[in-house]
């Protein structure tokens, strides 16, 4: 009997030492633990600027291609550990730029939950400019959700709702340039085949053009002649409403 004791208290000792290395971990200053780990983890798709608080609970200042300075602050869901799942309650902010939600891995992949976004138009322009045109607006992302893979970074599923809030829009038609104000649109997100798609209506349902993010990281977007209605524009050619009018793409990731 006295055995048996002694064997159930070396197992209690045993998860109290397990759980107190993952306490020390967790709140370790990251002032300090950061430019031990940093040198091993090799080139970072964004540059770290400074990083304060601990690996529980922090903050990060870091520089992102076509983005920006982004400031991210993260809070780790201790429970999930003991399962070998990582999940962070996220929230990232930059100029005209926001994003929150949860976020997890298992190592193998990565899954976004319950997410919402803010972002301006100013960051379509690279994109736009292609086709020479402008869009100034708001777009905001709901009850997105998504997963994809660490090992070939690929997205296995998508989907969410977008809404741009109207705004000024300028594009050529015919060799002229044409200014009008769009009206409230509505993006939803979905992943049937390899690429990620956002087809955009009106208030009413009604297809105004689509966009998509190959698996390549080429992205494109093509609107139909019933944008034109919209706007109280004509189309120079007898086409259908939802004939293809303006299509432009650009490789972004």
């Amino acid at each position: 009997m006295a055995l048996k004791s002694i064997w159930s208290a070396k197992g209690y000792i045993f998860i109290g030492l397990i759980s107190y290395v993952i306490f020390v971990v967790l709140t370790a200053p990251l002032e300090f633990i950061w430019p031990k780990i940093q040198p091993k983890l090799g080139p970072l798709p964004v540059q770290v600027q400074s990083i304060t608080g601990s690996l529980w609970q922090g903050q990060a200042q870091i520089q992102a291609p076509q983005v920006g300075k982004v400031s991210a602050n993260w809070d780790v869901q201790v429970s999930d550990l003991f399962t070998g799942q990582l999940t962070v309650l996220l929230t990232a902010t930059g100029k005209e730029l926001k994003f929150s939600g949860q976020v997890s891995t298992d190592g193998e992949q990565v899954v976004i939950a319950d997410s919402t976004g803010f972002m301006s138009s100013r960051y379509l322009k690279p994109l736009l400019r292609q086709g020479r045109a402008n869009l100034e607006g708001d777009f905001e992302l709901s009850g997105f959700n998504s997963r994809i893979t660490l090992s070939d970074k690929q997205v296995h599923s998508a989907e969410g709702r977008l809404v741009f809030s109207g705004g000024d829009v300028g594009f050529p038609i015919d060799g002229k340039k044409i200014r009008a104000e769009l009206p409230i649109l509505i993006g939803t997100i979905s992943k049937p085949s390899d690429n990620v798609d956002l087809e955009i209506t009106d208030t009413d349902g009604k297809s105004i053009g689509s966009g998509y993010i190959q698996p390549d990281g080429w992205a494109g977007m093509v609107m139909r002649r019933r944008l034109l209605d919209l706007l109280g524009q004509k189309w120079p050619a007898d086409v259908g409403e939802d004939a293809i009018i303006f299509e432009v793409s650009q490789k972004i990731l």
